[in-house]
């Protein structure tokens, strides 16, 4: 499927969510997509560790984590013969220009066709979190595992609820892909297992429900 962007203007758009890494757009003329742009160093909140300073004294890792989630993602979709639309992260569609420079062209992640969805923490905040939206985050988890999609800073901030192929799903739209230096996560499943199982027990833990790390399953007691 081709699409044309060249009418992209996202100059006066209002950025509708944020992450450490980058400003997301929506535009009315394409309400299917989002649209990243990356943060430049300068507007990180960069920390004083390894990662704050190397990004400050080299400008091109900033880009890091975009380059290893496409590959993560790209990867995923050539080594299964799943049907695409249970891949549990929002599809990525490459880059495009726009007034604002360039930008991710993303799925966007949507109960009603326009807003975006909503967050898994934002569920649970307003007691919306119910046995059938439960019953949806496990499956979630289980096609994470399912296409062996490494992971490395998933959280109840960017699970996301939408619909896709006329079903409620819950969606990644950030924190996946394998950033180690070595990637030990991309070729090994004890090593993916194990990360899931650490981010998995911090959204958890972030929302005050149980996880079993044995069978990666949530529930709302400790009867799982």
């Amino acid at each position: 499927m081709a699409f044309d962007f060249s009418d992209l203007t996202l100059t006066d758009a209002d950025i509708v969510a944020e992450g450490g890494e980058r400003w997301i757009y929506c535009s009315e003329l394409y309400p299917s997509f989002v649209f990243k742009k990356q943060k430049p160093p300068q507007s990180r909140d960069l920390k004083n560790n390894f990662k704050g300073n190397s990004m400050k004294m080299f400008p091109s890792l900033a880009d890091r984590i975009v380059r290893k989630e496409y590959k993560a993602y790209v990867d995923c979709c050539l080594s299964t013969n799943r049907n695409l639309e249970d891949i549990p992260v929002s599809r990525l569609y490459g880059f495009a220009q726009s007034s604002i420079g360039i930008v991710q062209v993303a799925e966007k992640v949507s109960l009603d066709g326009k807003s975006l969805g909503p967050t898994l923490a934002s569920i649970y905040r307003d007691g919306r979190l119910t046995e059938g939206r439960l019953k949806l985050l496990n499956e979630f988890v289980q096609l994470l595992l399912d296409w062996e999609m490494p992971t490395n800073d998933i959280s109840a901030a960017n699970i996301v609820l939408g619909m896709r192929g006329g079903q409620e799903k819950f969606l990644a739209v950030d924190g996946f892909g394998d950033i180690h230096v070595v990637p030990v996560r991309t070729y090994f499943q004890k090593s993916r297992k194990h990360q899931l199982r650490y981010r998995m027990t911090k959204v958890a833990r972030s929302l005050g429900i149980h996880f079993d790390p044995e069978r990666f399953v949530f529930g709302l007691s400790d009867l799982v």
